[in-house]
C-alpha cells in the first residue's frame, strides 16, 4: 500500500471524517495531518514517512495547491482519494463560488466558479474516487455521478464507499504524471475510454483549424451555458483568439465559469486552431459544433490576416503581456 494517502474534496467535513476513519482503519503507525493547521503548506516540504512501514494519511484542505501538494509527496506515489458526497457532487461541479471570499487581487481561489474548479481538479488528480451518503441517492443519480466522475478521470477506481480499508483494497494506476489522468487529457489523445458510462453522460472532442473571432466567441459561451448543446459540466484544451494572434491559450470551463489564459508563443506544436474536449449531460454534438463553427473566422475573415484580427471587437478578459510567435509589422 501506498504509504502517503492523499484525502481531497471540496466537502470539508466528509473529507475530514474520511481521512480520519482511514487513519484509525490502517491501525498501524502512521500520522494524520491537516493541511488545515498548515497555511503554508503548498510552499513547504510536506513530512514524509520515516520508515518503510510508516503511513501517512493527510486531510487536503480545499482551498490549497492540490497540483503542488501532491508532487511534493512524490506525485504519481501518493495514492489521491478524492472523496464525494453523492448528495450533492453535480452541485459542485456547477458552484460558481469563490474558494477563499477575501483573496488578494490575482489569488486564484478568489475567481468566480474557483470552488467548482477545485472540485473537478480533484476528481481529476484521484488515483480513487470513493462517494459517501450514496444510500440517500437514487439509483440512476447515482449511475450518473458514477460516469461522470469516469469521463473526468478515466483511470480512477470509483467505489460506493462502506468503508476506508476496503476502498483502499483494489489496485490503482499510479503510471504517468498526475496532471495526464484527466479525462480532457485522454480525450485529446484520443484514448478516452471511461470505466462507467451512462447514456446521459458523453465526452466530445472539437477540432478547428481556424482561430475564434472574440465576440462571437463570448456569444457563443453564452449560448452554451444557458444550455443550448446540452448540460456542459467541464470543458479543457487549447485555443486560439484571432485578436491576440500568435498565442497558445489555455481553454479551461468548469460549470458556469470560464477561463482563457495565454500559455505562450505559439510555435505550431500544438497543431492549429482549437482542440477542446467537452464533458457533460444529454449533450448534443451536432449543436455543439454548429455554435463554435460560427465562433470561428470565415473565410473573408481570414483572408485579410493578423493585421485586421487585430482589430476585432474583443470583450473577453484582458491577458498580461505575452510575447507573440507573429512578427511586428514594423520588424
Amino acid at each position: 500500500m501506498r504509504r502517503t494517502i492523499a484525502i481531497m474534496g471540496v466537502c470539508a467535513p466528509e473529507r475530514r471524517s474520511y481521512a480520519e476513519r482511514t487513519a484509525i482503519a490502517l491501525a498501524r503507525p502512521l500520522h494524520l495531518l491537516r493541511f488545515a493547521d498548515l497555511r503554508a503548506a503548498h510552499a513547504l516540504p510536506l513530512p514524509r514517512p520515516r520508515t518503510d512501514d510508516e503511513r501517512v494519511v493527510v486531510d487536503m484542505a480545499a482551498d490549497i495547491d492540490l497540483i503542488h501538494s501532491i508532487t511534493a509527496r512524490g506525485g504519481a506515489e501518493v495514492e489521491a482519494v478524492c472523496v464525494v458526497d453523492a448528495r450533492h457532487m453535480i452541485g459542485d461541479l456547477l458552484d460558481d463560488t469563490a474558494l477563499v471570499t477575501s483573496a488578494a487581487p490575482g489569488d486564484t481561489r478568489g475567481d468566480v466558479g474557483a470552488r467548482a474548479r477545485q472540485a473537478a481538479l480533484a476528481l481529476e488528480l484521484a488515483t480513487r474516487i470513493v462517494w459517501i451518503n450514496w444510500e440517500q441517492v437514487p439509483t440512476p443519480a447515482l449511475a450518473v455521478q458514477m460516469a461522470l466522475a469516469s469521463h473526468l478521470n478515466p483511470g480512477a477506481v470509483v467505489r460506493l464507499t462502506r468503508d476506508p480499508l476496503n476502498d483502499l483494497a483494489s489496485e490503482a494506476s499510479h503510471e504517468g504524471e498526475i496532471l495526464e489522468r484527466a479525462g480532457w487529457v485522454h480525450a485529446l489523445n484520443d484514448e478516452h475510454d471511461p470505466y462507467m458510462r451512462d447514456n446521459r453522460v458523453m465526452t466530445l472532442r472539437y477540432e478547428h483549424v481556424r482561430p475564434f473571432h472574440p465576440a462571437r466567441l463570448s456569444a457563443a459561451l453564452d449560448r452554451l451555458d444557458d444550455g443550448a448543446a446540452g448540460r456542459l459540466v467541464r470543458s479543457a484544451g487549447f485555443c486560439r483568439l484571432a485578436s491576440r494572434p500568435g498565442i497558445l491559450a489555455r481553454w479551461e470551463h468548469v460549470g458556469s465559469a470560464m477561463w482563457i489564459e495565454p500559455i505562450g508563443a505559439d510555435d505550431g506544436r500544438m497543431g492549429l486552431g482549437q482542440e477542446i474536449a467537452f464533458t457533460g449531460l444529454d449533450l448534443s454534438a451536432p449543436r455543439l459544433a454548429h455554435i463554435l463553427d460560427d465562433a470561428a473566422l470565415t473565410d473573408a475573415e481570414l483572408a485579410a490576416g493578423p493585421a485586421a484580427w487585430t482589430s476585432f471587437d474583443d470583450p473577453l478578459p484582458a491577458w498580461p503581456a505575452v510575447e507573440s510567435s507573429i512578427p511586428d509589422a514594423t520588424d
